[in-house]
């Protein structure tokens, strides 16, 4: 392979690189997207729960007092005239959230099979309902009792468990980070010098033919690194003393080269390898 291709393939691997980097940093912001959704999800489910369980107790404790005959009496006496339940305030309702206590109520109506539910307005969490019969229905006539809370969005947020949302935020900004920095030490790196520069600059040198032969030879080459046999079969062919000649063509070629910042090295005497001097 060419020092060409060689950096080719080397720059088209660094872009590679930068390419699936920036998956690591999108995969941890939809992780934490997803997993900050979930924690909200579970903190407004608990507090359906806390809703349930507290309705639970308070109708357990007054079921005999709001089936009774006075009271159904006076729930539709409500319904008639101002078409609203009767709402019960939860300050003397215990809850596991403390916080709840305050934004929570209970509405308390009569209804029958005609019944149709009123639309939920505004930020409110609703728990399920239960169903009282009363000592004498009539008309299918059932006392209905359900739990609201009113909880912005905000405030389910904030009661919302956000850590490990909060932890893979952060690594994806610093994956993000990380990309951008090692973006940028690529796009900074300097272009190594191309064989082709090199040749140009040659021709302003004076070498002599086989000067010329071995300086090619070395620029051609994989990392401009050639073997010593390879260099004497290719100059010299069968010849006896082809290692001594060689010594002395580049110790010769150097000398021509050095004035160009280009110089020949010998490689633990096995190759020789022409290196450029920025």
């Amino acid at each position: 392979m060419s020092r060409a291709m060689k950096e080719s393939s080397q720059q088209h691997t660094r872009s590679n690189s930068l390419r699936y980097g920036m998956i690591v940093p999108m995969v941890l912001m939809i992780a934490s997207l997803l997993t900050g959704c979930f924690s909200y999800s579970s903190a407004k489910r608990c507090i359906t729960d806390d809703l349930n369980d507290a309705m639970i107790t308070l109708a357990n404790e007054n079921s005999e007092l709001w089936t009774r005959q006075d009271t159904v009496a006076a729930l539709r006496k409500m319904h008639e005239t101002t078409h609203k339940p009767l709402i019960y305030q939860a300050y003397d309702v215990n809850f596991r959230s403390a916080a709840l206590k305050a934004n929570a109520y209970f509405s308390l109506a009569l209804v029958d099979r005609k019944y149709v539910l009123q639309k939920i307005h505004g930020d409110k969490i609703v728990s399920d309902s239960i169903l009282l019969v009363p000592e004498k229905a009539t008309d299918g006539e059932v006392v209905r009792l359900q739990g609201f809370a009113d909880c912005s969005m905000a405030s389910v947020f904030a009661a919302s468990d956000q850590s490990m949302s909060g932890i893979l935020l952060v690594l994806s900004f610093i994956s993000m980070a990380s990309v951008f920095v090692y973006k940028k030490k690529v796009l900074c790196r300097p272009e190594p010098v191309s064989s082709a520069h090199v040749v140009i600059d040659m021709k302003a040198i004076k070498l002599t033919p086989m000067q010329r032969q071995l300086t090619q030879m070395l620029l051609d080459a994989p990392d401009r690194k050639v073997d010593k046999s390879t260099l004497c079969a290719t100059l010299w062919g069968n010849k006896s003393n082809a290692e001594e000649s060689l010594y002395t063509l580049v110790r010769r070629t150097k000398t021509a080269l050095a004035a160009a910042g280009v110089e020949i090295v010998c490689n633990r005497g096995e190759s020789y390898e022409l290196r450029i001097n920025s």
